[in-house]
C-alpha cells in the first residue's frame, strides 16, 4: 500500500496552507515563549527578531538575510520546482508537527530559545512533506536546509575561537620576525630587558570577543555553502567548498590579528586599535581583510573545482609531458 499520493485539490490545499500559517503565525508570533535574553517571556518570533538586530549581537548580523536568499533560491529553481509532483504524505507530515511540538514544549519549559528556533525548522519540513510530499522536500532541501543560518546562536562560547586565533597568530608572527608573547588572548611585544623594553611596550593586542572569528565563521559558512549550491554541480564539490569556509575565516582572522599587531609597533596602539567603545578607523577596515582573505581563497577554490585546475595543470607542463610518454 502507498503512504504517499494526491489528497487535497487546489483550493483544499491553499486552505489547508492558510489555516496552518495562521494558527504557526499565533503559536510563534503571539503565544508567550520564554525570557530568552530579556526580562519578560516573549514569543519565538519576538526574540528571533531581538537577537537578529541586538547591538550586542554583531555576530549574528547575517542572519536578517536568510529568509530573502531563501525565497531568491526558490525562485532560482522555480523551473524545476513547477515539475515536481505533489504527493501529499499526512502519516510523516503529521511525525513531523509532533516533533516540532515535542521540541517547542521542551524549550518552553526550560527557557532555551533555540528550541524554539529548532521547532520553526522542523515545522516547515514537516508541511511540505504533508502538504507536497517526499519528492517536493528533496527538491527545496536546500533552501530549506539553508534556513538553519537564520537562527542565532549566542550560546556558542568564543573562548576556544580566540586563544586559537591567539595562539596561531603569536607563532605567525614570531616566525616573520616580530618577537611576541603570548598572554591568555593577548598578545605582547617581547622583552628585551638588557635595552630596558618590557613585555607589551611596544605593542599590546587583546584578541577579543569581537575578533574570535565566531562572526566571520558563519557568515562564510554561509556563504560558501551558497556560492557552492549556485557554482557547483556535484554534491562533493559543494561539500568540499563548504568545509573549506572554516581554515578560511581563520585564515583571514589571523591576517586582521597580524595587521594590527603592525599597525600597534609602527604607529601606536591609539591609530592601529583605539579603544573598545571606539575603535579606530585602521581597525575598522582591518576587519574588512577577514573577508577578503577568504572571499579570494573562497572563489579560487570554487573555480579550480569548476574545472580551473586543467589550465593551471597545463601552464605547469603536465598536458606536455604526457603527451611526450
Amino acid at each position: 500500500m502507498e503512504i504517499s499520493k494526491p489528497v487535497l485539490d487546489k483550493r483544499t490545499l491553499i486552505i489547508a496552507l492558510v489555516i496552518s500559517t495562521l494558527i504557526l503565525a499565533g503559536l510563534y508570533g503571539l503565544f508567550p515563549y520564554n525570557f530568552g535574553y530579556g526580562l519578560e517571556p516573549v514569543s519565538v518570533f519576538r526574540n528571533l527578531w531581538s537577537l537578529w538586530f541586538a547591538k550586542n549581537m554583531d555576530d549574528w548580523g547575517h542572519c536578517p538575510f536568510v529568509p530573502l536568499i531563501v525565497v531568491f533560491l526558490i525562485w532560482w529553481d522555480h523551473k524545476k520546482l513547477v515539475t515536481v509532483p505533489i504527493e501529499n504524505n499526512t502519516l510523516i507530515g503529521l511525525l513531523g508537527i509532533a516533533a516540532a511540538g515535542l521540541f517547542f514544549w521542551l524549550g518552553y519549559k526550560i527557557d532555551i530559545t533555540a528550541l524554539g528556533f529548532l521547532s520553526i525548522q522542523v515545522t516547515l519540513a514537516a508541511l511540505i512533506i504533508w502538504f507536497f510530499g517526499l519528492k517536493f522536500m528533496r527538491a527545496v532541501f536546500f533552501p530549506w536546509a539553508f534556513l538553519i543560518f537564520a537562527w542565532p546562536m549566542p550560546f556558542i562560547s568564543t573562548n576556544i575561537l580566540r586563544m586559537l586565533m591567539t595562539k596561531i597568530s603569536t607563532h605567525l608572527l614570531n616566525f616573520i620576525g616580530m618577537d611576541c608573547i603570548q598572554n591568555g588572548t593577548a598578545i605582547l611585544s617581547a622583552p628585551h630587558f638588557e635595552v630596558g623594553i618590557q613585555a607589551g611596550q611596544l605593542f599590546s593586542l587583546e584578541v577579543a570577543a569581537a575578533c574570535s572569528g565566531l562572526r566571520s565563521l558563519f557568515a562564510l559558512m554561509m556563504m560558501s555553502a551558497l556560492a557552492g549550491y549556485l557554482m557547483l554541480d556535484k554534491p562533493w564539490q559543494r561539500w568540499l567548498l563548504f568545509f573549506s569556509s572554516v581554515p578560511l575565516a581563520v585564515a583571514g582572522n589571523v591576517f586582521r590579528i597580524v595587521l594590527l599587531a603592525f599597525g600597534a609597533q609602527l604607529f601606536g596602539s591609539p591609530f592601529a586599535i583605539g579603544t573598545e567603545e571606539h575603535p579606530s578607523s585602521f581597525h575598522l577596515l582591518a576587519g574588512f581583510a577577514v573577508y577578503l582573505v577568504a572571499l579570494v581563497g573562497m572563489f579560487v577554490i570554487g573555480w579550480l573545482l569548476n574545472g580551473g585546475w586543467r589550465p593551471v595543470m597545463e601552464y605547469c607542463g603536465f598536458k606536455a609531458a604526457k603527451k611526450s610518454n
